[in-house]
Protein backbone atom coordinates (compact mmCIF):
# COMPACT_ATOMS: atom_id res chain seq x y z
CA UNK A 1 0.00 0.00 0.00
CA UNK A 2 1.40 3.39 -1.02
CA UNK A 3 -1.04 6.13 0.09
CA UNK A 4 1.23 8.94 -1.13
CA UNK A 5 2.02 7.45 -4.54
CA UNK A 6 1.29 9.38 -7.74
CA UNK A 7 -0.40 7.16 -10.33
CA UNK A 8 0.07 7.72 -14.08
CA UNK A 9 -1.87 5.60 -16.59
CA UNK A 10 -0.93 5.22 -20.25
CA UNK A 11 -3.43 3.76 -22.74
CA UNK A 12 -1.66 1.78 -25.45
CA UNK A 13 -4.32 -0.81 -26.39
CA UNK A 14 -7.44 0.00 -28.37
CA UNK A 15 -9.79 -2.96 -28.55
CA UNK A 16 -8.06 -5.91 -30.17
CA UNK A 17 -5.47 -3.63 -31.78
CA UNK A 18 -2.16 -3.62 -29.89
CA UNK A 19 0.33 -1.75 -32.09
CA UNK A 20 3.89 -2.38 -30.93
CA UNK A 21 4.70 1.24 -31.68
CA UNK A 22 2.06 2.40 -29.16
CA UNK A 23 3.38 0.03 -26.49
CA UNK A 24 6.94 1.28 -27.00
CA UNK A 25 5.78 4.90 -27.00
CA UNK A 26 3.90 4.39 -23.73
CA UNK A 27 6.96 2.90 -22.07
CA UNK A 28 9.20 5.69 -23.38
CA UNK A 29 6.81 8.35 -22.08
CA UNK A 30 6.63 6.68 -18.65
CA UNK A 31 10.44 6.72 -18.48
CA UNK A 32 10.55 10.36 -19.59
CA UNK A 33 7.91 11.29 -17.00
CA UNK A 34 10.19 10.02 -14.24
CA UNK A 35 8.24 6.92 -13.19
CA UNK A 36 9.82 4.87 -10.38
CA UNK A 37 7.77 1.72 -11.07
CA UNK A 38 6.21 0.55 -14.35
CA UNK A 39 3.49 -2.11 -14.30
CA UNK A 40 2.66 -3.68 -17.68
CA UNK A 41 -0.48 -5.82 -17.93
CA UNK A 42 0.21 -6.87 -21.52
CA UNK A 43 1.61 -10.13 -22.78
CA UNK A 44 2.65 -11.39 -26.21
CA UNK A 45 3.76 -14.80 -27.45
CA UNK A 46 7.22 -15.85 -26.36
CA UNK A 47 10.03 -14.88 -28.70
CA UNK A 48 13.78 -14.20 -28.46
CA UNK A 49 14.48 -11.20 -26.25
CA UNK A 50 16.06 -9.22 -29.10
CA UNK A 51 12.70 -9.45 -30.95
CA UNK A 52 10.50 -8.80 -27.89
CA UNK A 53 9.59 -5.12 -27.80
CA UNK A 54 8.47 -5.21 -24.16
CA UNK A 55 11.71 -6.92 -23.13
CA UNK A 56 13.78 -4.34 -25.04
CA UNK A 57 11.87 -1.33 -23.66
CA UNK A 58 11.85 -2.67 -20.09
CA UNK A 59 15.61 -3.28 -20.30
CA UNK A 60 16.07 0.39 -21.18
CA UNK A 61 13.90 1.32 -18.17
CA UNK A 62 15.89 -0.95 -15.84
CA UNK A 63 19.10 0.76 -16.95
CA UNK A 64 17.63 4.04 -15.66
CA UNK A 65 16.85 2.50 -12.27
CA UNK A 66 13.12 1.95 -12.91
CA UNK A 67 11.50 -1.18 -11.50
CA UNK A 68 9.41 -3.03 -14.14
CA UNK A 69 6.64 -5.51 -13.39
CA UNK A 70 4.89 -7.51 -16.13
CA UNK A 71 1.91 -9.85 -16.36
CA UNK A 72 2.66 -13.48 -17.13
CA UNK A 73 -0.38 -13.83 -19.40
CA UNK A 74 -3.72 -15.63 -19.30
CA UNK A 75 -2.78 -18.89 -21.04
CA UNK A 76 -2.13 -22.26 -19.47
CA UNK A 77 -1.72 -24.20 -17.36
CA UNK A 78 0.55 -25.77 -19.95
CA UNK A 79 4.31 -25.76 -20.40
CA UNK A 80 5.75 -22.71 -22.12
CA UNK A 81 2.66 -20.47 -21.80
CA UNK A 82 4.19 -17.85 -19.47
CA UNK A 83 5.05 -14.55 -21.15
CA UNK A 84 7.25 -11.58 -20.24
CA UNK A 85 9.95 -13.87 -18.85
CA UNK A 86 12.94 -11.59 -19.37
CA UNK A 87 15.21 -11.96 -16.32
CA UNK A 88 15.32 -8.19 -15.69
CA UNK A 89 11.59 -7.83 -15.06
CA UNK A 90 9.39 -9.14 -12.25
CA UNK A 91 6.85 -11.50 -13.86
CA UNK A 92 3.56 -11.73 -11.94
CA UNK A 93 1.00 -14.50 -12.30
CA UNK A 94 -2.03 -15.82 -10.41
CA UNK A 95 -2.54 -19.38 -9.28
CA UNK A 96 -4.95 -21.47 -7.24
CA UNK A 97 -4.42 -22.20 -3.57
CA UNK A 98 -6.01 -24.39 -0.93
CA UNK A 99 -5.47 -21.72 1.73
CA UNK A 100 -7.94 -19.07 2.84
CA UNK A 101 -6.75 -15.79 4.31
CA UNK A 102 -9.67 -15.12 6.62
CA UNK A 103 -10.42 -11.85 8.36
CA UNK A 104 -13.41 -11.85 10.68
CA UNK A 105 -15.34 -8.67 11.38
CA UNK A 106 -17.14 -8.62 14.72
CA UNK A 107 -19.89 -6.08 15.29
CA UNK A 108 -21.04 -4.53 18.54
CA UNK A 109 -24.02 -6.92 18.67
CA UNK A 110 -21.53 -9.86 18.62
CA UNK A 111 -22.46 -10.90 15.06
CA UNK A 112 -19.45 -12.00 12.98
CA UNK A 113 -18.85 -11.86 9.23
CA UNK A 114 -15.93 -13.52 7.42
CA UNK A 115 -13.94 -11.76 4.72
CA UNK A 116 -10.38 -11.77 3.39
CA UNK A 117 -7.63 -9.29 4.15
CA UNK A 118 -3.87 -9.18 4.73
CA UNK A 119 -4.01 -5.62 6.06
CA UNK A 120 -3.48 -5.32 9.82
CA UNK A 121 -3.15 -1.67 10.91
CA UNK A 122 -0.32 -1.14 13.35
CA UNK A 123 -1.53 -0.46 16.84
CA UNK A 124 -5.10 -1.65 16.18
CA UNK A 125 -5.78 -4.70 18.34
CA UNK A 126 -8.58 -6.95 17.14
CA UNK A 127 -10.54 -6.30 20.36
CA UNK A 128 -10.96 -2.60 19.53
CA UNK A 129 -14.39 -1.84 18.06
CA UNK A 130 -14.40 0.77 15.30
CA UNK A 131 -17.50 2.61 14.01
CA UNK A 132 -19.31 1.44 10.89
CA UNK A 133 -18.92 3.93 8.04
CA UNK A 134 -21.82 4.82 5.74
CA UNK A 135 -20.16 7.45 3.53
CA UNK A 136 -16.69 8.82 2.77
CA UNK A 137 -15.88 12.04 0.90
CA UNK A 138 -12.67 13.85 -0.02
CA UNK A 139 -12.47 17.60 -0.49
CA UNK A 140 -11.47 19.15 -3.83
CA UNK A 141 -7.74 18.89 -3.18
CA UNK A 142 -7.89 15.47 -1.42
CA UNK A 143 -6.26 17.07 1.62
CA UNK A 144 -9.20 16.32 3.93
CA UNK A 145 -11.32 13.18 4.10
CA UNK A 146 -14.56 12.98 6.07
CA UNK A 147 -16.45 9.83 7.10
CA UNK A 148 -20.05 9.52 8.25
CA UNK A 149 -20.91 6.73 10.65
CA UNK A 150 -23.58 4.60 12.20
CA UNK A 151 -22.51 5.95 15.60
CA UNK A 152 -24.07 9.39 14.82
CA UNK A 153 -20.73 11.04 14.15
CA UNK A 154 -18.57 12.73 11.54
CA UNK A 155 -14.80 12.27 11.54
CA UNK A 156 -12.32 14.35 9.54
CA UNK A 157 -8.70 13.44 8.80
CA UNK A 158 -5.81 15.48 7.43
CA UNK A 159 -4.49 13.42 4.48
CA UNK A 160 -1.25 15.40 4.46
CA UNK A 161 -0.21 14.14 7.88
CA UNK A 162 0.86 10.64 8.85
CA UNK A 163 -1.46 10.52 11.84
CA UNK A 164 -4.28 7.99 12.07
CA UNK A 165 -6.12 10.20 14.56
CA UNK A 166 -8.95 12.39 13.20
CA UNK A 167 -8.40 16.12 13.40
CA UNK A 168 -12.05 16.64 14.27
CA UNK A 169 -14.94 14.53 15.58
CA UNK A 170 -18.52 15.82 15.47
CA UNK A 171 -20.85 13.61 17.52
CA UNK A 172 -23.85 15.86 18.13
CA UNK A 173 -26.22 14.20 15.65
CA UNK A 174 -29.46 12.65 16.91
CA UNK A 175 -29.29 9.71 14.49
CA UNK A 176 -26.91 7.89 12.13
CA UNK A 177 -25.28 10.07 9.48
CA UNK A 178 -26.06 8.65 6.04
CA UNK A 179 -24.77 11.22 3.53
CA UNK A 180 -22.11 13.91 3.33
CA UNK A 181 -21.07 16.52 0.77
CA UNK A 182 -17.91 18.64 0.84
CA UNK A 183 -17.31 22.05 -0.67
CA UNK A 184 -14.10 24.07 -0.39
CA UNK A 185 -15.12 25.34 3.05
CA UNK A 186 -18.11 23.34 4.23
CA UNK A 187 -19.17 19.88 5.33
CA UNK A 188 -22.87 19.28 4.64
CA UNK A 189 -24.21 16.18 6.40
CA UNK A 190 -27.64 14.55 6.48
CA UNK A 191 -28.78 12.09 9.13
CA UNK A 192 -31.53 9.46 9.21
CA UNK A 193 -33.87 11.69 11.21
CA UNK A 194 -34.12 14.05 8.22
CA UNK A 195 -31.97 16.93 9.50
CA UNK A 196 -29.16 18.50 7.50
CA UNK A 197 -26.29 20.29 9.23
CA UNK A 198 -23.47 22.40 7.80
CA UNK A 199 -20.03 22.85 9.34
CA UNK A 200 -17.21 25.22 8.48
CA UNK A 201 -14.01 23.20 8.02
CA UNK A 202 -11.80 26.29 8.03
CA UNK A 203 -12.04 27.24 11.68
CA UNK A 204 -13.85 24.35 13.42
CA UNK A 205 -16.95 26.52 13.65
CA UNK A 206 -20.48 25.28 13.24
CA UNK A 207 -22.96 27.40 11.32
CA UNK A 208 -26.10 28.33 13.23
CA UNK A 209 -29.11 28.37 10.96
CA UNK A 210 -32.83 27.80 10.85
CA UNK A 211 -33.71 24.29 9.76
CA UNK A 212 -36.84 22.19 9.57
CA UNK A 213 -37.60 18.60 10.38
CA UNK A 214 -38.11 16.45 7.31
CA UNK A 215 -41.56 15.10 6.47
CA UNK A 216 -40.00 11.64 6.13
CA UNK A 217 -36.52 10.19 6.22
CA UNK A 218 -36.17 10.62 2.45
CA UNK A 219 -37.65 14.11 2.00
CA UNK A 220 -35.63 17.22 2.72
CA UNK A 221 -37.86 19.95 4.14
CA UNK A 222 -41.45 21.13 4.25
CA UNK A 223 -40.94 24.54 2.66
CA UNK A 224 -43.31 27.48 3.15
CA UNK A 225 -43.75 30.79 1.35
CA UNK A 226 -41.34 33.38 2.70
CA UNK A 227 -38.63 30.92 3.75
CA UNK A 228 -35.11 32.18 3.18
CA UNK A 229 -33.13 29.54 1.31
CA UNK A 230 -29.93 28.91 -0.60
CA UNK A 231 -30.32 27.48 -4.11
CA UNK A 232 -27.59 25.52 -5.92
CA UNK A 233 -27.10 27.14 -9.34
CA UNK A 234 -24.10 26.61 -11.61
CA UNK A 235 -21.76 25.10 -9.02
CA UNK A 236 -22.46 27.58 -6.20
CA UNK A 237 -25.10 28.56 -3.64
CA UNK A 238 -27.29 31.66 -4.18
CA UNK A 239 -29.63 33.31 -1.66
CA UNK A 240 -33.33 33.27 -2.52
CA UNK A 241 -36.81 33.45 -0.99
CA UNK A 242 -39.50 30.80 -1.44
CA UNK A 243 -42.48 32.43 -3.19
CA UNK A 244 -44.74 29.41 -3.66
CA UNK A 245 -44.80 25.62 -3.34
CA UNK A 246 -46.36 23.15 -5.73
CA UNK A 247 -49.12 21.28 -3.90
CA UNK A 248 -49.08 18.46 -6.49
CA UNK A 249 -45.34 18.13 -7.12
CA UNK A 250 -43.61 18.55 -3.74
CA UNK A 251 -40.19 18.57 -5.42
CA UNK A 252 -40.96 21.82 -7.28
CA UNK A 253 -40.53 25.27 -5.68
CA UNK A 254 -40.92 28.82 -6.96
CA UNK A 255 -38.18 31.09 -5.62
CA UNK A 256 -37.15 34.71 -6.07
CA UNK A 257 -33.46 35.67 -6.34
CA UNK A 258 -32.65 39.20 -5.06
CA UNK A 259 -30.70 39.95 -8.25
CA UNK A 260 -33.59 38.98 -10.56
CA UNK A 261 -36.93 40.63 -11.14
CA UNK A 262 -38.75 37.41 -12.02
CA UNK A 263 -39.33 34.20 -10.14
CA UNK A 264 -37.68 30.88 -11.01
CA UNK A 265 -38.81 27.27 -10.57
CA UNK A 266 -36.24 24.98 -8.94
CA UNK A 267 -36.15 21.44 -7.61
CA UNK A 268 -36.20 20.88 -3.85
CA UNK A 269 -33.00 18.83 -3.88
CA UNK A 270 -31.17 21.98 -5.04
CA UNK A 271 -32.42 23.93 -2.02
CA UNK A 272 -31.19 24.17 1.56
CA UNK A 273 -32.00 26.51 4.50
CA UNK A 274 -30.09 29.80 4.43
CA UNK A 275 -27.11 29.71 6.76
CA UNK A 276 -27.20 32.28 9.59
CA UNK A 277 -23.86 33.23 11.12
CA UNK A 278 -23.51 33.80 14.85
CA UNK A 279 -22.82 37.52 14.26
CA UNK A 280 -26.00 37.72 12.09
CA UNK A 281 -23.99 38.51 8.96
Amino acid sequence: MAPYAHLAVYKVCFGLDWPESDILTGLDVAVADGADVISISIGEENMPFFQDNIAIASFAAIQKGIFVSCATGNSGPFNGTATNIAPWVLTIGASTTDRKIKATKKLGNNKEFDGESLFQPKGSPSSTLLPLVYAVKFNEYSSVVVSAGYDRSLRAWDCRSHSTEPIRIIDTFLDSVMSIYLTKTEIIAGSVDGTVRTFDIRNDGTFERSRKRGITVFSDYAWSSGDQVDVWVQDSWHEAIVMDTNKIDLTSLTVQFPAQSKASIVRSWHVRPTLVWKDDK
